[in-house]
């Protein structure tokens, strides 16, 4: 988006109608592309405004950007919750494959609908993408419950979520050099669409939903697999058996939900407006902007996987139980957020970015540990019911999502350092409330309720695996009589 809006005309459009407004009209200053961390004389004498451009084509005003912004999230609620029951009758592997190839054609479509048609087609065409988003997230929980024994859940979510940390940390310098070369802005949704091309082939080809489906795996791997993870249940019996009263009165899932939410909008703020406060308030150039951006994900993406292979380390060697691992890497992603926040919020400012940026890397790096925090309590309260929990959960992350535009658009109207200074407090303070309440609340543990139904389940796997051995067993059995019938007879004969 940064690259995308002309800052200039839009600055220009927004003087010319305050000082029709007989406002004090404030002059604009162009910093050069690769011009970085400069305050400019608005800080010494308040009354020049900086404004930076990336060479943006497009004027969108704040309530336009926003309105887009939210456009996917709008997208995503109506389809987080029916997802689940898709994602419990069909492939997870296809509903995943279906939903991506869905999102990419809207994503190369974007440049064309917004020369063309203006922002509200951005908009509707955002929602659309946010309908197929809805099943990704659920369809992904349910494939890793699939897969991975509780032991190693931890690990394998940091792995499994490691394209986020990926895609912001390799692709933020590519679509910044994108934005600054001669194809222009445009070129970064052809590129996303190239890359999600690529993967989708590769995707259709290899995955499956479960370890029993998979063709290329060695005979030694497929047992542990099956012994450690849950069993693959009958699709339209466990859809009828979601006990879903005892999933929404659950405290500790009640208590993974709200943190759902409150790191979604925390997450989701920076993901979006983390380029616009680099510009607004620390100037930097493109380049250095698209720097900035994809270094504290480097932080994240490396404290995310040796966290969560040292919690799985420990609780492998029983020195930390399931719940205490949860709780330890929630508390670290909650209190060690708010700190560094608190520390934006007070000592950073244009004059000093490399000190944003090592206090961001910071930031990125204890968000790290809250895969293995609520995440993985996310897949382990009740294994056998991934995909429903995914998907109610998502739903209320997607609330925070949703008021994330909305909180922006409220507290930063002109993007100013005292805006940014107060949306990083609130920001701390909600840190600290939902990593306090799941800290009391919150549970590694698979529940009782999940216990029993899980029992029935493999009751009646048991009897079915015991009936079809008994028939296979009779056959043996009477084959080999008839054997030794003809044998009897051939020896009579002779």
């Amino acid at each position: 988006m940064t690259c995308m809006v002309n800052s200039t005309a839009l600055a220009v459009r927004n003087e010319a109608a305050a000082a029709a407004g007989n406002s004090n009209f404030s002059l604009v200053e162009e910093i050069d592309l690769v011009t970085n961390g400069q305050c400019g004389s608005a800080e010494d004498t308040g009354q020049q405004k900086v404004v930076v451009d990336y060479g943006g084509t497009l004027v969108w005003t704040s309530y336009e950007q926003n309105l887009i912004f939210s456009g996917t999230f709008w997208g995503s609620v109506i389809t987080a919750l029916p997802s689940m029951f898709l994602i419990e009758r069909f492939s997870l592997t296809r509903v995943l494959q279906i939903a991506i190839a869905y999102y990419t054609i809207l994503t190369v479509a974007t440049p064309f609908l917004a020369t063309h048609f203006g922002y509200f087609a951005v908009f509707i065409a955002r929602i659309a993408m946010g309908l197929g988003e809805g099943f990704i997230v659920p369809s992904n929980n349910a494939i890793i419950g699939n897969w991975f024994p509780s032991a190693e859940k931890s690990t394998a979510l940091s792995i499994f979520t490691l394209g986020n940390q990926i895609a912001s940390a390799g692709g933020s310098p590519v679509v910044a050099a994108l934005c600054a070369s001669d194809l222009g802005w445009q070129a970064t949704f052809y590129f996303a669409g190239i890359l999600a091309t690529i993967w989708s082939i590769i995707w259709f080809f290899t995955a499956t939903s479960h370890p029993s489906e998979a063709k290329i795996m060695t005979k030694k791997e497929r047992e542990y697999l099956l012994t450690n993870t849950m069993k693959k249940i009958n699709n339209s019996k466990k859809s009828s058996s979601v006990p879903y009263a005892k999933i929404l009165t659950s405290s500790a899932f009640l208590a993974q939900i709200q943190c759902s939410f409150s790191i979604t909008l925390i997450m989701t703020l920076f993901q979006l407006y983390l380029p616009s406060y680099f510009k607004e308030v620390l100037h930097l150039g493109v380049i250095a902007n698209g720097t900035y951006s994809s270094i504290p994900n480097i932080f994240n993406m490396v404290t995310k996987i040796v966290w969560g292979i040292g919690i799985d380390k420990l609780k492998e060697m029983k020195i930390l139980s399931n719940t205490a691992a949860v709780k330890v890497s929630q508390g670290a992603a909650s209190y060690g957020g708010a700190f560094t926040l608190f520390l934006l919020a007070f000592f950073v400012d244009c004059s000093n970015p490399t000190t944003a940026l090592v206090v961001l890397c910071g930031m990125y790096a204890t968000q790290g540990t809250f895969v293995s925090g609520f995440y993985t309590s996310l897949l382990s309260l009740a294994p056998q019911y991934t995909a429903t929990m995914s998907a109610i959960s998502m739903f209320c992350s997607l609330i925070g999502s949703l008021m994330t535009p909305a909180v922006a658009g409220l507290m930063r109207k002109e993007g100013t350092l005292s805006e940014w200074k107060n949306i990083f407090i609130i920001l701390a303070l909600l840190h600290i409330l939902s990593g306090s309440i799941f800290i009391f609340f919150g549970s590694g543990d698979l529940q009782e309720w999940a216990k029993i139904e899980e029992n029935d389940v493999e009751l009646k796997e048991k009897e079915n695996l015991r009936e079809s051995e008994s028939v296979k067993e009779e056959d043996v059995i009477r084959e080999r009589f008839e054997s030794l019938a003809r044998i009897r007879e051939n020896s009579i004969c002779i």
